[in-house]
């Protein structure tokens, strides 16, 4: 159906129009949450496809950002970066050790979650490249992350969002569980702005079908799923970039003005992640010394709760690993006893696990940065890699 002269006014009212759906169906299922076969396979994949067919019969017709016969190279793009997001898995798996998956692996159920999850992935893909060429067509920068925030909301329950009662809690849900999902839809978003719902379909179809018909998963933490989880979309969002900015895939160069910074920043942004969590009382450290083996090795991220000293004697006891600075050395070492000096003041004996003798010289609370939350393994050793002296 072409668009008439007034075109974007039809665009404005057909996107609010699919707007209110995807709310509907967003409602019903996560909301409502009817339960039961019917309300949790057989509805929601009849809500998708209905709403697949209404757009792609009485919707007006939308396209990509890229010339039709090169969109096979975005294809191609879609499936490397949805084998590098399972790639990426399977080695942190390797690294921390797999589980058992929770989906049903008979044959009655593989075939109940292929048509649940067939239907939902082609009606979120459908709808996502109607939002971002049709709604958004002359404002992608802002339509591509928004789109991606709306589809976020259908990775994980309802129930998910909420005051949590620790920050750190908190920060679990935002790295290990929204981060990635967002991320995931920000790069089927800007697939969709190049090339259609096609390869959005590949990269989201490769990740959904290794997480629900793979018999073992990874057994990761909040953190590895946070580094994990953004590699792949990166990855693809410049690689995709790449190819767009080719002079023999150029449609329209204008409308893309801007979209190269936007995706640097998006990439920036993630890859930082480990300094934005600072902001909640929260940051990384490579361990690059072997003296806490063989609770924490060589090449090891430790992410260090804060610690303010007027707090230290409160917070920290026999037992805990601290981290505290000697000079202009970040230490990770175990507190084995709490004594007082001199002065009548509370100090710390501490001694790396794989050491003989405790250190030297006990450690006052004003050395103390913080203690140890979360051990991630060997994440660390790209950091080490490249810090090494050609």
């Amino acid at each position: 159906m072409p668009l008439p002269s007034d075109k974007g006014v039809i665009k404005v009212r057909y996107g609010l129009v699919l707007l209110a759906f995807v709310a509907a169906i967003y409602y019903i299922t996560r909301v409502a949450n009817p339960g039961g076969f019917w309300g949790s396979y057989v509805l929601p994949a009849s809500l998708w496809a209905v709403l697949s067919l209404i757009i792609l019969f009485f919707f007006p017709v939308v396209r990509a950002n890229s010339i039709p016969r090169h969109r096979k190279l975005f294809y191609w793009v879609a499936l490397i970066c949805g084998v590098a997001g399972v790639a990426a898995f399977l080695a942190g798996g390797l690294m921390v050790g797999f589980g058992k998956t929770p989906y049903a692996q008979d044959p009655r159920g593989i075939l109940i979650n292929l048509f649940y999850l067939g239907f939902m992935l082609v009606g979120i893909e459908v709808s996502r490249a109607w939002l971002v060429n049709g709604l958004f067509s002359k404002k992608p920068g802002l339509g591509i992350p928004l789109t991606a925030f709306i589809f976020t909301f259908f990775s994980f329950p309802l129930s998910r969002i909420r005051i949590y009662e620790t920050a750190l809690e908190g920060v679990e849900f935002l790295g290990g569980t929204f981060l990635p999902s967002f991320m995931e839809h920000l790069l089927a978003s800007y697939l969709v702005f190049l090339a259609g719902p096609l390869p959005a379909v590949i990269y989201r179809g490769s990740l959904m079908g290794f997480e629900w018909f793979f018999p073992y998963l990874p057994d990761l933490n909040w953190t590895a799923k946070a580094m994990l989880g953004t590699f792949a979309p990166v990855f693809g969002m410049a690689l995709a970039y790449t190819f767009s900015q080719s002079e023999v895939l150029r449609k329209r160069a204008r409308e893309k003005e801007g979209l190269g910074s936007w995706v640097a920043v998006s990439a920036v942004a993630v890859l930082l992640i480990w300094f934005v969590v600072g902001v909640f009382s929260y940051y990384p450290n490579v361990i690059i010394s072997g003296s806490m083996r063989p609770h924490i090795d060589v090449g090891d991220i430790v992410i260090v709760q804060r610690i303010h000293p007027s707090e230290v004697a409160e917070k920290v006891q026999v037992g805990d690993v601290i981290q505290f600075q000697e000079n202009e050395i970040r230490i990770t070492h175990r507190v084995i006893e709490v004594v007082e000096d001199e002065n009548g003041l509370l100090v710390y004996i501490t001694q790396g696990d794989n050491n003989r003798i405790p250190d030297s010289d006990p450690v006052l609370p004003e050395q103390v940065l913080g203690t140890v939350n979360t051990v991630v393994p060997k994440l660390g050793w790209i950091t080490i890699w490249v810090r090494q002296p050609g």
